[in-house]
Parts: structure tokens; sequence; C-alpha cells
């Protein structure tokens, strides 16, 4: 789930089979014009459905994603991919993960996966702090969804054998003062074998600024995959900024438009290069109350995929002092 203006859309591809959602309660979706657009994806539209009391009793709102009739893609595709999605949320049963609720045909025949609402997303958040000049997030919010979103990639990774595949700031949803911490998109989960290894046949998309170089150079995805694009996450909350795009200047700072142009193709360059590497931290002042924060963003970052912890051991890690002193060292090398 993307947050309007998004140029980070997940593309196409083909997936597995999953079951038929045959016993998918009913659920009436209104028509496009009336609901509140929450955001997009590729080939689909995110609305707000605001449900009405039963019984005299509130009822919470449900996000709908909904087929874009308009996108002019392959609409057959599309359909095909929000089957799979429901099909696999609605197996998953974990307070950190966004709930599924329904999936049908709107009126006007598209195909509609509704789940819970989960309010924001950390990137919409990320935006608004930039615009207001704040600076990082306070440790106390890092922390919330350092360990909630660990927590449900353990669930997914360890119990269920899935990679989440597009781990960002947009796929993560927030409620209150991160009383709520919710992971949601799973329209590109990968399977994973008992050895958390990428099945064969099965292919990583991910998005190339959250992506690892071992996915980014066409080799297997791991649940050390996931881990990486987690530790960037960490990294937007730290700097409020998309990894890698610190390379590309500000227009702003020159007064030659022909300068500019110079500096940004360069910058393009850079940017390729730098994909799937640890991004630098901006030259905050970082108080030692950030420093576990920091070390976890290092470690889940790391280029060599054995050298990044499981989620289990950041679930540990985390719990245990709430620092990565306490962190299990999957390869007993690693120094900080």
């Amino acid at each position: 789930m993307q947050g309007d203006g998004s140029a980070f859309n997940t593309p196409v591809f083909s997936r597995m089979k999953q079951p038929v959602l045959s016993d998918s309660p009913c659920l009436k979706i209104p028509a496009s014009p009336f609901m509140k657009h929450l955001g997009f994806g590729t080939g689909v539209n995110v609305y707000l459905v605001e449900r009405s009391p039963k019984f005299g009793e509130y009822r919470s709102p449900w996000a709908v994603k909904k087929i874009n009739k308009k996108c002019g893609g392959n609409i057959s595709e599309y359909s095909k991919r929000l089957s799979e999605e429901a099909a696999i949320l609605k197996q998953l049963n974990h307070k950190n993960i966004v709930g599924f609720r329904s999936f049908t045909r709107s009126a006007d025949g598209t195909f509609c996966l509704a789940m819970e609402d989960g309010q924001r997303s950390l990137m919409s958040l990320i935006e608004d702090r930039t615009e207001k000049c704040l600076g990082p997030f306070p440790v106390h919010a890092i922390n919330e969804v350092a360990i909630r979103v660990a927590d449900a990639l353990a669930y997914l990774h360890h119990t269920n054998r899935l990679l989440h595949g597009d781990l960002k700031s947009a796929n993560v949803l927030i409620q209150g003062n991160f009383n709520v911490v919710k992971l949601c998109d799973f329209g590109v989960t990968v399977k994973l074998d008992d050895n958390l290894i990428a099945k064969p046949g099965q292919r990583y998309v991910g998005t190339e600024s959250w992506s690892c170089k071992e996915v980014l150079e066409g080799g297997t995805a791991s649940n050390k995959t996931d881990i990486f694009s987690y530790g960037l996450i960490l990294y937007e909350m730290l700097t409020l900024g998309i990894p890698h795009l610190h390379v590309f200047p500000d227009e702003n700072d020159f007064e030659n438009h022909e300068e500019f142009e110079v500096e940004w193709e360069a910058a393009e360059l850079e940017y390729e290069r730098s994909l799937g590497t640890r991004p630098p931290l901006v030259d905050y002042d970082f108080d030692l109350s950030y420093s576990p924060i920091i070390e976890l963003f290092w470690v889940c970052t790391h280029e060599l995929p054995g050298c990044r912890p499981s989620a289990l051991q950041v679930v540990e890690g985390l719990h245990q002092l709430g620092s990565l002193s306490a962190l299990p060292d999957p390869t007993g090398k690693l120094e900080f």
C-alpha cells in the first residue's frame, strides 16, 4: 500500500497458484467516487470504506484494494495477483500484520480485497515530518516499529516460510502514537524452503532502493533479503530519506541549469552504483539513546547475507536490554 504520489510501485510478475477464496464473506463495495482514496499500487487503488453501525454498535472502517480498470494494463493479471494476495493474507493471523476481511467483486465486476484499516503509512508520516523539519523520529517510535515489524517477519519467515518481498516504509501501517504497527501489502511474497531459501521458480521483485545486492544481481533470495530491507526502514526513520536518493543534487543549490544537469547525470550513475549497499547516515547529531538502533541498522544491512541476523535473532536482541549487545551474532565475527 503506497501513499499518493509514490514513485516506487511494485512491478507485475507471475506468481504461484493459491487456493480460491470460495468462503470469503460478502461485502458491498460502493462506487469509487464515494470512497476516500488512500493510495495506489501497480494496477490497483486503495480506498477507505466506512461501515454503517450494526445493531447500534460502531464498526471500524476497512481499507479496500480495488483493481483499477483505467490503468491500461493486463486486468486479468492484476486480478490474479490480487486473488493470490488475498489467499495469502487470509492464512495469516498476527497482531503486527494487517487483517484480512473479505475478497469479493465490486458493482462493476472488478475484484476487491478488504482489509482492516491501518490509518497511515510510515512513509506518509516520514513525509509529514520532513515538511515540518522535525528531524529523526524519537527513539521510542523507532523502537516500536523495529520490534513489531521484526516480530511480524519472524512469524512470516519461521512459521509460514514466506518472504514478504517488498519491505519499505510505504508498507508499514501506523495507528495513533505508534500504538499499533502492522505490515501490509503481500502481493509479491516468495515461498521459502525449510532452510529459509527461496524455492525453485520463485522470483523476488521488491523495490530497488530497498533491495540487497544479492537479488539485484540475480542471486537467490532468502529470509536475509527481507532483513536488509528491514534495516533500510530503520534508516528511513533515522534520516527521513529514501535510501540512496541522497546522492541527487537540489536544483535550488545551482544558479546555472546546465551545471545542475551535469551534476544530476553524475548522481544517476552514483545512484546505480550505490544500490544494494548500506547508505550512509546523514550528519545528524544522534545522542547515545540512538546507538542500539544505529547498530541494528548497521548489522541488518551487511553486504553478506550470512552476516545479517534472522528476524528471530532481532526480536530476541530487542527484547534483551534493548540493544545489540544482546543480539546473537550469526557469524561470531561481527564487530561494532
